[in-house]
């Protein structure tokens, strides 16, 4: 004898599927948004790694002293590195690059001892050594290092957890 009895799921059966698949979302959603935050910090910092490394070896090309400056207009210098960057020479003023660095605002700090990086044409950085950072949850997330011989290189996640302090009460 054949069953003609409907196939198919019963309304508690939709709900506690619904259900569960609701509180998967839940747990998952503050790890996604974590994980996408955490690539656009490593994007904007691997941006201004190249920037500033192109920075570097023109004024060993061109054998002159160039400076590297944030510029809303690509003409006078600001202090948010979030802006397109110029690249200048120091003696003639003549704009030798104006680049943007990402498209993602507010990402990227510096700490440094002036608000420009100048590059000799050594390719030293003796006056312009800092960090730039990027801040996930009031801890520093990611850093690039420039000392005074103008070498670039990233943080340790020890270096980035002993200056974390930098990132208190900044809201990404």
């Amino acid at each position: 004898m054949p069953n003609h009895r409907p196939r198919g799921f019963t309304l508690v059966e939709l709900l506690t599927t619904l259900l569960l698949l609701s509180i998967l979302a839940h747990l998952a959603v503050p790890a996604l948004a974590r994980m996408q935050q955490q690539n656009r910090n490593q994007a904007a910092l691997e941006a201004a790694n190249n920037l500033l490394q192109y920075a570097r070896s023109q004024a060993v090309l061109r054998r002159q002293t160039l400076n590297l400056c944030p510029s809303h207009d690509g003409v006078q210098c600001t202090t948010d590195w979030n802006a397109p960057w110029l690249l200048s020479d120091i003696r003639s003023g003549e704009r030798l690059s104006y680049s943007a660095l990402h498209s993602a605002s507010g990402l990227l700090r510096w700490s440094g001892f002036s608000n420009s990086i100048r590059f000799h044409r050594n390719g030293t950085s003796p006056l312009s050594n800092g960090r730039f950072f990027t801040c996930l949850e009031n801890t520093i997330d990611q850093q690039l290092v420039i000392n005074r011989q103008g070498r670039i290189r990233r943080a340790s996640a020890l270096e980035n957890s002993q200056h974390s302090a930098r990132c208190l009460g900044q809201q990404m």
